[in-house]
């Protein structure tokens, strides 16, 4: 096999990776554009009416994840802090600092 053959099939072997990267991106762009839907409602609950809906069921027999209140608060601050390295490995991305 000659350099010219070598090289070639390095760069399908590339090709075929970034083909596939970009299908995964696809998929997560549409997520990132859902994200709000989600978010923005279960914030405004929690920082509006959550304490009362956990005063109000604390002593029945009630209970789920969402009572304590570390949940709901880790996963609002979980999914603002990976927005965040997203942008900037989008930034380094972009501004071509792969490393």
């Amino acid at each position: 096999m000659n350099n010219a053959e070598e090289r070639m099939i390095k760069a399908k072997e590339m090709y075929d990776a970034v083909a596939s990267d970009n299908e995964k991106l696809k998929d997560f762009i549409e997520v990132l554009k859902e994200m709000p839907e989600r978010m923005e409602p279960l914030s405004d609950y929690y920082f509006n009416e959550w304490i009362e809906d956990v005063a109000e069921l604390e002593d029945t027999d009630f209970h789920n994840e969402v009572m304590n209140q570390d949940s709901i608060y880790e996963e609002i601050a979980d999914q603002y802090d990976m927005m965040k390295e997203i942008i900037l490995i989008a930034a380094k991305y972009i501004n071509k600092e792969f490393n």
